[in-house]
């Protein structure tokens, strides 16, 4: 048996020796898949650096208000209007949950049903767009996310994808080419926000233009969500965005999924009929509960956490500059926000050495290369208690592991052993 005959090349290497390992009692499969998810959350707690920037450590609250009976209940349609009967308590937790995230986020509208930020922005697509309409978004190697471009939702909407114009230097969009760019593109949307945001971007600038051409503007801030709740990177709805989609964990610190914000009623209902009926029908009511948790955290913080998510990915790239590395927005301070991205030519290959030590990245494209960077969040670590002192530590381990092709495990596992338990923000 082959799981998938189709994938590239590395994919069935890893696949096949997968396969053979497992044994061929389904019983004694399933138990070495399940040891297997235990050594992987003990080796994560007690062993790894998680820097990823799409991930993050579910406080104490968050991960105990999860109640598994809800996850099979059915629940379609609004309170009082659902096509399943006597879900009367569900009514209270979609209301509060998606009261909490339009609060936190500033917003009128919430809708928190999409089960992740790729499905929240492929219900504004289809909400906004047609199949054959364009949009307009962030280049790949600048960030422009999988959901953003064809091979990912926008393909399944059936959109055309044209790239935006972009400045390699400030990192944004080119403001100077946008005017012209749209007369000749006429996207039905523009989507800023990205998988790598080192700096807010000039949303007012930038929606001026925009809605001089009549469209609609979406600011994906999925992994900045966390900042922006607490008020510490940009506030994309008072900066011109028309809606904002995210992920409700990464920065957020809830649960995964996904949630859209809106301020205008008339997107609002356009968005939430795309959702309902048209994308989810069950969709893991046991997520809001925790979810509605996490943006009180995010509330209740009152910047504590994003300003120390901040301080410690400033204090990681100057250490990872002083330790020889090719850091991003060197110039500007390196980032205003808890991202970091390092140049280093093959973003795959310098992520598997680093996990080789257990210091968990991922590749990410850099100006103008889609395959050139190492992106390092800050997020999961703050949570775990981390601040600026660690930094040159993990630092020194990142340069021992990929510049000097030492293995670092035990200096990882002691810099991890430095912080156990929670930090409470």
């Amino acid at each position: 048996m082959t799981i998938a005959p189709w994938a590239s090349p590395p994919a069935l290497a890893r696949l096949a020796d997968v396969e053979a390992s497992l044994p061929a009692d389904p019983h004694a499969a399933l138990e070495a898949a399940a040891e297997a998810a235990r050594a992987h959350a003990r080796r994560l707690d007690e062993d790894c650096l998680q820097l990823y920037a799409g991930t993050n450590v579910p406080s104490p609250r968050v991960a105990a208000l999860y109640e598994a009976a809800l996850a099979a209940q059915p629940s379609m349609g609004f309170p009082g209007a659902k096509y399943q009967a006597g879900l009367e308590p569900i009514d209270v937790v979609e209301v509060a949950a998606a009261q909490a995230i339009a609060r936190v986020m500033r917003a009128e509208f919430a809708e928190v049903r999409p089960t992740s930020a790729t499905l929240a922005n492929l219900a504004v697509y289809a909400a906004l767009t047609e199949p054959g309409d364009t949009i307009a978004v962030l280049p790949d190697w600048a960030g422009g996310h999988l959901s953003h471009h064809e091979i990912g939702v926008a393909g399944v909407r059936g959109l055309r994808v044209a790239p935006l114009p972009y400045d390699s230097e400030l990192l944004d969009v080119d403001v100077d080419a946008l005017d012209a760019f749209l007369g000749t593109e006429a996207p039905r949307l523009v989507v800023v926000g990205a998988s790598l945001m080192l700096f807010a971007h000039r949303l007012p600038a930038i929606a001026e233009v925009v809605r001089a051409h009549g469209i609609p503007l979406l600011y994906d801030a999925s992994h900045v969500a966390g900042l922006v709740a607490e008020q510490r990177f940009q506030d994309p709805l008072r900066e011109g965005a028309d809606l904002v989609t995210f992920s409700t964990y990464k920065s957020f610190g809830g649960p995964p999924g996904g949630a859209i914000v809106t301020d205008d009623e008339q997107l609002a209902r356009r968005v939430s009929d795309a959702v309902y009926p048209g994308l989810v029908a069950n969709y893991d009511v046991s997520r809001l509960v925790p979810l509605t948790a996490g943006a009180l955290e995010r509330e209740q913080s009152g910047g504590a956490y994003a300003d120390q998510a901040i301080a410690n990915a400033r204090a990681l790239a100057a250490a990872l500059a002083a330790e020889g590395f090719d850091v991003l927005g060197a110039a500007r301070g390196f980032t205003d926000s808890h991202h970091v991205a390092l140049r280093v030519g093959d973003g795959t290959a310098a992520a598997l050495t680093l996990a080789r030590s257990n210091i968990l990245t991922s590749e990410i494209g850099v100006p103008v290369d889609p395959a050139g960077g190492i992106r390092i969040g800050t997020q999961a670590i703050t949570r775990q208690g981390f601040v600026e002192d660690d930094m040159p530590a993990i630092a020194a381990a990142c340069a021992g592991s990929l510049l000097h092709g030492r293995d670092m495990r035990a200096d990882v596992a002691a810099i991890r052993a430095r912080h156990t338990g929670m930090r409470d923000f």
